[in-house]
């Protein structure tokens, strides 16, 4: 997935074709929209509450939250708050609230940083954008910040003329980045159309629940209280790499990284596992890091094979379930989790953005969390199990 631009794989590629119906990619009403103030009550609350059930984030016990950035989706509706977590006075982190009770109330969060606040990402986000602009002889205005789901953040830039007026707008995914043409023909994936609306449906239901729960939570329960059941799984040891080629052999390669240490010495470091992951699974580099999503199980076992690893067992999986990423973090089996959103917006019939992370924890608590390592930076980040439209599950199995 990552470099999401082409019509090929996850990279922005792949995507599900499917057709839509507009009740699921409709924007949300404002019966379900999410004020910044009610979301920022919940962020205060959860800041504190998460060290209760998940101990990496122990010093978020006296943190406070603070007003970051608001996000939007294509349609121009807000679709989540960031707040950054502040502990001593300096940065611990940041919580991403949803905008929209139709998600869950916690989207994600992290002791890193979001890409839009990482330096690095957004200047090559602006260089790509006015480059496109000189193009057309136009100016790369100021970036309104998307999220589309768990780990999809853009750029939304529009292109400015001579007098001042938008003459057009660029979109630019800020963790490759790469510009983002939506009007690129989409890949089908073997999965039942009918099955995603329900999942969908099943999804926007659940989501409305846990903000119900979660409110008569915030009434009776001190956030400093200890949770009374909780579900941890955790794999130490999965190096974080950035991303190199592309996010599918980048997040695969850290799966097998971690079997390097683990018993299987054969590997090679960080930069020639990830390429040779890529030439194996067809990845489109030099180019944007496209990769066809089924080919990423073929491709782990290619690599393994030519190390003298014939054991391994890869697979993939296009209806993940909660109790099998529990069963795999239990059984310490990281994996290669490929996700499929980028929204739909007005005028589309499917989303269009894929992006592969790597799996190596959970938290199985008011919410499904998923810990995983994204190809920005060294951070774990916790993300919301069903925060996408579709995800396929790549196990790895020695």
């Amino acid at each position: 997935m990552k470099g999401r631009t082409k019509q090929k794989g996850f990279g922005i590629a792949a995507m599900i074709a499917v057709l839509l119906i507009a009740a699921v990619s409709a924007p949300a009403s404002a019966a379900t929209n999410v004020s910044i103030d009610d979301a920022e009550t919940v962020a205060s609350f959860y800041v504190r509450y998460i060290p209760t059930f998940i101990d990496n984030y122990s010093e978020w016990q006296e943190a406070t939250v603070e007003q970051s950035t608001v996000y939007h989706d294509l349609d121009c509706e807000k679709s989540a708050y960031a707040f950054d977590v502040i502990e001593n006075g300096q940065y611990a982190g940041y919580i991403l609230v949803s905008a929209t009770r139709d998600n869950y109330p916690i989207l994600e969060f992290s002791t890193g940083k979001t890409p839009d606040a990482i330096t690095e990402l957004t200047t090559r986000s602006e260089t790509l954008a006015q480059e496109r602009a000189d193009e057309r002889g136009l100016t790369a205005g100021d970036a309104k910040p998307l999220y589309l789901g768990a780990t999809f953040y853009y750029a939304e830039y529009p292109l400015i003329d001579d007098m001042g007026k938008v003459a057009d707008h660029v979109l630019v995914d800020l963790t490759v980045p790469v510009i983002v043409d939506l009007g690129e023909s989409r890949v089908d994936m073997p999965i039942d159309e009918k099955d995603l609306l329900e999942e969908q449906q099943m999804k926007r239901q659940e989501a409305n629940a846990h903000w119900d729960a979660l409110e008569e939570k915030m009434k009776t329960t001190s956030p400093e209280g200890p949770a009374s059941s909780r579900g941890l799984g955790w794999i130490s040891g999965v190096p974080a790499y950035d991303w190199h080629c592309g996010c599918s052999p980048t997040a695969s390669g850290m799966v097998l990284g971690y079997w390097d240490s683990h018993g299987y010495p054969n590997f090679p470091g960080e930069t020639t596992l990830i390429e040779e992951l890529a030439v194996a699974m067809g990845t489109e580099w030099p180019g944007n890091g496209a990769t066809w999503p089924w080919d990423i199980d073929d491709g782990i076992e290619e690599v393994c094979g030519n190390h003298r690893y014939s054991n391994f067992d890869a697979s993939n999986d296009y209806w993940m379930t909660w109790s099998e990423v529990k069963a795999e973090v239990d059984a310490s089996k990281p994996f290669v989790i490929s996700m499929s959103h980028g929204g739909t917006g007005s005028g589309q019939s499917q989303p269009y953005g894929g992006h592969s992370v790597t799996a190596l924890g959970y938290s199985d608590y008011d919410e499904d969390y998923v810990f995983i390592h994204d190809t920005w930076d060294e951070h774990t980040h916790t993300i919301a199990f069903g925060n996408w439209w579709a995800a396929m599950a790549t196990w790895v199995r020695p």
